[in-house]
């Protein structure tokens, strides 16, 4: 009877979703995010009423700004960002509070632009407020029903995102640098392209030796999807290197995980005499490396856990002579030279 009605149930969710099209023809597939089947009921008759009002009278009720945060902060309340988001909702709340949906856009957001500006914020910064603005008014228009058009909201232009590698003897010398309890972190970063927090959170019961592999549980990652690692010589060498410390985590120190790299690395760094270089520089590096030793960007996309193309192509400059073959298609035949003839190479 409830899939009659729009709702059902999925095998990998406690929540009741729904399918089904609105009166004002819009098709809405998504969670309900409730778990009692007659508060998925109340929320799709509310749904279907603000649909029908909107294609009845042409217009939505007057929704304002803080209704839709408190929807939206309420709705992703597991979003591993949301402490983030919360606070860019603070600093935008004097700019917009006092506004219906219909009223923001570009002409409501550049008072907060320009005053951000004032203190110092790069664009970038700036962008990821606007960023959640237009989150927010998209499930305004496409979920919720709440506003009819979407209004653009421009980004402000950002300088190419900084990519920071070092070279392997550089690397060598870090190493030598680094206490002992952070060297197999490091190795294991170089060989496998993790981020920090993947690597602290490593537990044993998701690494197999027998098959040279290891995995990421969802929820341990940064986009929380999990993935599998091939384990290279090296990131083995450096598993092997920690193992019996612990029974449950991988890398520790003192008989304790480590929530943090701490000052050791900055010192490490002054020795070394490596600058400008964080530890999740230790990403970039490696995939810097594997572009310039011929792995593809397909395969890098793959290897790193990337969601999008675009993600990888940035390291793509780095092995020019990749695209030699390709080059070369164009280039003029050289043919022997016929005797009296005007023929040149120019």
């Amino acid at each position: 009877m409830a899939r009659d009605k729009g709702l059902y149930r999925r095998k990998d969710s406690p929540y009741w979703w729904i399918n089904i099209v609105l009166p004002n023809g819009q098709r809405v597939q998504k969670s309900t995010r409730l778990v009692e089947l007659s508060d998925a009921e109340e929320y799709l008759t509310n749904l279907k009423a603000e649909a029908y009002k909107a294609q009845r009278y042409g217009t939505t009720a007057n929704h304002r700004w803080p209704e839709a945060v408190v929807r939206y902060l309420k709705e992703n309340a597991d979003k591993r960002t949301l402490k983030t988001d919360k606070i860019y909702l603070k600093q935008l709340d004097p700019y917009l509070s006092d506004k219906t949906l219909e009223e923001i856009n570009m002409d409501a957001l550049w008072p907060f632009i320009y005053a951000r500006q004032e203190v110092g914020n790069a664009n970038a910064t700036i962008n990821r407020h606007s960023e959640v603005v237009r989150r927010i008014l998209h499930l305004a228009r496409d979920e919720w029903g709440w506003i009819q058009r979407f209004p653009r909201i421009r980004m402000l232009k950002e300088p190419k995102k900084r990519i920071r590698f070092i070279t392997r003897e550089e690397a060598d010398r870090l190493l030598e640098e680094l206490p002992a309890h952070l060297r197999p972190v490091m190795q294991f970063a170089l060989a496998t392209g993790c981020r920090r927090s993947e690597i602290l959170q490593m537990e044993w019961r998701r690494v197999d030796f027998d098959r040279r592999v290891a995995w990421l549980d969802h929820g341990t990652t940064k986009n929380s999807d999990g993935r599998g690692l091939p384990l290279n010589r090296d990131a083995t060498l450096a598993l092997r290197s920690v193992q019996g410390q612990d029974l449950h985590w991988c890398f520790t120190y003192e008989g304790k995980t480590m929530k943090q790299i701490g000052s050791a690395w900055q010192r490490a760094l002054a020795r070394a005499g490596i600058e400008n270089f964080r530890f999740h520089d230790l990403r970039h590096t490696w995939a810097s490396w594997h572009v310039m030793n011929g792995t593809s960007l397909q395969e890098l996309m793959e290897l790193g856990g990337w969601k999008s193309y675009e993600m990888v192509l940035r390291y793509a400059h780095l092995a020019p002579e990749q695209l030699a073959s390709a080059a070369a298609r164009i280039e003029r035949r050289i043919e022997p030279v016929v005797p009296n003839t005007t023929f040149s190479l120019r």
